[in-house]
Order: structure tokens, then C-alpha cells, then sequence
């Protein structure tokens, strides 16, 4: 009955929540737990043994346990009542890492909401408490299986607190997902940097060929760099400038991967993405119908990952 009571409790989640998603009396769910069932028998077996033997201590001891019961039930479905619940921003992961989920629950009554339970559909569960007047943050993990978007999808609140006679619960569905890299290629061949340079590459630095000018010193200049005897003449610090053909900036196309499945070329390409951030280079990426010009760093490194990610939209 209680597994019945949670499948058509989900049905009323059609989709992505807006947050953050609070938890009030009209979507929280309670029914008896096992051991409540029993309790319950238990209490009937003793309201008949009371009417069959007419003693007011028995009927005494059955309505103050039922009184305990009742008030189980309330303490369990406050326990609940008035959580706010939202997604921290994910990190980023390649396919077959943990993401991680980070769960915010904010309590804003001046009770403490003890042992509450948070599991997603196919995953362990996480038992918390949430003190009052205070905010914290549950990381739930979940296995990347494939690229894409990794949607935090359904997730289950639940309390049997304090006694374990009743089964509070609440389905979420958080508006949060996980970029799921490729897999990096191991390995793999490396493409032919000089030759995709040639002839496409642009000047990102300053040359080190030949002497073109002197210029006001900048803090980050190199030492070598410094024109001493021009400096010694007290006009100031001066670094030399030279003109060459500076850093050209490295393209990784999609036909460079080689005619290979989908996820091989996929991985390849994210492999290659890896290589070049690690070893400093400039470096643009051209797919099929998607381009990104040449750049480095953090943010570039990503625009060029989610690219490869998120091609086919596959959502998991």
C-alpha cells in the first residue's frame, strides 16, 4: 500500500520545480509504517482484552499509548513541513565520474528537523539533520553513465522521525543538471599541431624575432626584457619589443579525428581539448554545424568540453 501511495504521489511531478521548493502540508504525504501497522494491532488487541475484562488500567494504558501514537504521527509530519529545498551549482564531470548534486535544505521554523531522509530513485539515501534557524547541504552522488546533460531528476524527502510509526514523505524535482564530458581518448594518436597551423594561425604574442621598439615597463615583464641601458638614463623603465610570427593558434576539426564511431571521435577530440589547455596552447574547435574560436583557460576549456557534451543533446 505505502509503495502504491508513492508511485501516484509522483505523478503530480510533471517536470523541473521552480526554487527554491518548499515543502508545505498540501504536498507531504504520511502513512503507517510497518511497525505502526503492528502498534496498531497491538492497540486493538489490547481494547479488547480492557472491554473483556472491564479494567480501567488496561483502558487506560491503550488510550495513552494511542495518545503517544497521534502524537507521533503530528511530530512526523512537522518534521517535514516548511523545508525549503534547492540545487547548488553542479561541477562539472567526464562520463563514468561521480557528480555531485549539492543539495541545499533551509529550515526557517525554531524546531529541529531531525533525521531527514533525501535519495534519488536509483541511489542510496542520505540521512541529515537540519537545526533551526539554519541552512545545509547535502551532496548526493550519482554515476555518470554517458555524455550530456545529467538532470538531478526526482528526488525523495522522507522522515519517520520520532518514533518510527509513521512514513512521511515528499517527491522534488529540482532544476539541476550535470555537464557529463566525454571520455578522454587514452592513448591516443596526436594530431599534427605545425601542420593545422600553418597558414591559419594568427600573432596572440609578442614575437621574440626581432628588435621592433621599446615600450614603458609593465609589471609582469620579464627581466630579459628590460632595457638597462636605456632605463640607467633615469627617463624611466623600458622593456624591448620584438616582431615574429608569435603563437599560432591551433585548430582541432572534426575530421582531424578520423573516421572513427561518434563516441570514439568524440572522446579523441576531448583528449586532444586537454592536451593543448595543458600545454598552454591557443586552440579553436570546429564541429558540424559549431564553431569556437581559438582561446585557452578555465572557461574556454569548458565551452569547448560542454560542445563535445552536449552534441546529439543527450540528457540522462
Amino acid at each position: 500500500m505505502s509503495s502504491l501511495a508513492e508511485k501516484l504521489s509522483t505523478r503530480r511531478l510533471v517536470g523541473p520545480e521552480q526554487e527554491p521548493i518548499i515543502l508545505h502540508r498540501r504536498r507531504i504525504y504520511i502513512l503507517p509504517t510497518r511497525y505502526g501497522g503492528l502498534f496498531t494491532v497491538l492497540l486493538i488487541l489490547m481494547l479488547i482484552g480492557a472491554i473483556n475484562y472491564n479494567n480501567s488500567l488496561a483502558f487506560a494504558l491503550t488510550f495513552l499509548m494511542g495518545s503517544v501514537a497521534l502524537v507521533s504521527m503530528l511530530h512526523t509530519h512537522r518534521n517535514l513541513s516548511g523545508l525549503q529545498i534547492r540545487c547548488a551549482s553542479t561541477q562539472s564531470v567526464f562520463c563514468g565520474q561521480e557528480a555531485e548534486f549539492p543539495i541545499v535544505l533551509s529550515n526557517r521554523n525554531a524546531l529541529d528537523k531531525i533525521s531527514v531522509n533525501l535519495r534519488r530513485m536509483d541511489n542510496e539515501e542520505i540521512n541529515i539533520n537540519v537545526p533551526a534557524a539554519s541552512t545545509v547541504t547535502a551532496r548526493l552522488s550519482v554515476t555518470s553513465r554517458q555524455r550530456g546533460r545529467l538532470m538531478s531528476g526526482r528526488l525523495k524527502v522522507a522522515t519517520e522521525y520520532p518514533l518510527g510509526l509513521f512514513h512521511a514523505w515528499s517527491w522534488i524535482h529540482p532544476d539541476a543538471a550535470c555537464t557529463v564530458y566525454p571520455t578522454p581518448e587514452k592513448n591516443g594518436p596526436t594530431p599534427d599541431f605545425e601542420l593545422q597551423g600553418q597558414g591559419e594561425g594568427q600573432a596572440r604574442q609578442r614575437g621574440q624575432d626581432d628588435f621592433s621598439g621599446l615600450r614603458r615597463y609593465q609589471h609582469g615583464d620579464s627581466i630579459k626584457s628590460i632595457a638597462w641601458k636605456q632605463s640607467a638614463r633615469g627617463a624611466g623603465m623600458f622593456s624591448k619589443e620584438f616582431s615574429g610570427t608569435g603563437v599560432k593558434s591551433l585548430w582541432l576539426d572534426w575530421d582531424m579525428a578520423g573516421s572513427h564511431s561518434l563516441e570514439q571521435r568524440l572522446s579523441r577530440l576531448c583528449a586532444w581539448i586537454l592536451l593543448c589547455e595543458s600545454a598552454g596552447n591557443e586552440y579553436g574547435l570546429r564541429m558540424p554545424g559549431h564553431s569556437i574560436s581559438p582561446g585557452k583557460g578555465h572557461r574556454h576549456r569548458h565551452c569547448c568540453l560542454s560542445a563535445l557534451a552536449l552534441y546529439g543533446s543527450k540528457v540522462t
